[in-house]
Parts: C-alpha cells; sequence; structure tokens
C-alpha cells in the first residue's frame, strides 16, 4: 500500500521521512494530517460562503478571513507530506512559480487590505486574485491542467487565440 501512495504522489519523487514537517508520524498518519488539513481548509472555505450577503452589503471582513484562512489551513497540510521546504520549492517551480507568486501574494494583499488599510474594495478584489490564482496553481500540479482551463476561460470570454487566427490568414 505505501508502494501505491508514493508512486502517486503528486508532489515530487519519493518523498523523505525528514522532509515533513512531522518526521516521525507514518506515512498513514501524515496522509490522515493532510486529509485533514484540506477537509478543515475546505471547510472554512466553504464556511466563507456564508458571509457572501456582507460582501453584498460591504462588508466583506468576515468572508476574506474564512477564505483566507481556508486557503492557509489547506498550504498547511501539504507540510505533513511533503513538509515546508519542499513545498516551498514544487511552488518555485518554473512551470508554477507564477500562479504560486500570485497566489501568496493575494493572500498578503488580503490580510493587509483588511486588517491594516481597510479597505473593503481592495479586499474583494483581492479576494477574487486569489481564488483564480488558487485555481490556475492547483491546475498546474494536473497534467495539462493550464493548458484546459486557458481552454475553457477563452471559450467562455469569447477570446480569440492569436494562433488561430493567424493560422486563418
Amino acid at each position: 500500500m505505501n508502494d501505491y501512495l508514493l508512486s502517486i504522489n503528486p508532489f515530487g519523487n519519493e518523498p523523505n521521512e525528514n522532509d515533513s514537517i512531522f518526521p516521525s508520524l507514518s506515512l498513514k498518519e501524515r496522509l490522515i494530517g493532510f486529509a485533514v488539513c484540506f477537509g478543515l481548509g475546505t471547510l472554512f472555505q466553504i464556511m466563507s460562503l456564508g458571509s457572501m450577503v456582507g460582501v453584498l452589503l460591504g462588508r466583506p471582513n468576515k468572508f476574506a478571513f474564512l477564505y483566507t484562512c481556508g486557503n492557509l489551513i489547506s498550504i498547511f497540510g501539504t507540510f505533513f507530506l511533503v513538509g515546508p521546504y519542499r513545498q516551498f520549492k514544487n511552488m518555485t517551480h518554473p512551470y508554477r512559480r507564477k500562479a504560486a507568486s500570485i497566489f501568496l501574494s493575494s493572500i498578503v494583499l488580503t490580510l493587509v487590505s483588511l486588517y491594516i488599510l481597510h479597505s473593503k474594495l481592495l479586499t474583494v478584489i483581492s479576494v477574487i486574485i486569489q481564488f483564480a490564482s488558487y485555481i490556475w496553481y492547483v491546475a498546474s500540479y494536473i497534467p495539462y491542467g493550464q493548458q484546459c482551463l486557458g481552454y475553457i476561460s477563452r471559450r467562455l470570454f469569447g477570446i480569440e487565440n492569436n494562433e488561430n487566427n493567424n493560422n486563418q490568414q
């Protein structure tokens, strides 16, 4: 069972026991830790949807806080599997560097605009950027995920691909 789990690890080659933030835990225990964090993060994100009325009424604080906490808890869950060093290394891989940078920057911007600047508009904008960049970042772990999202986005918004325009002329 452990060999199978190691073979489907999306975070690189075989995880080293010392890479995890909790190296004394077994693989099964680390998977449980990841699942709990991912589930808790998802729960926070779902709970944030209950605050959407507040966003529409100009009070985005609770929504932004819950949504951002959900993302942070989900990211922390990966520390159970690969540890913070390897997670950072994965985030800075050339293929996902831009998405990860925008995602992490939008988390910081959300918290700064929420608690320091007290800007409701900037908070909402940063949460939208956070959502979009999170989707794009997660898609970077799925083979052809970003290409599929790009295709769907172009079709939804009616954006022509420049390559198609050049080929038709």
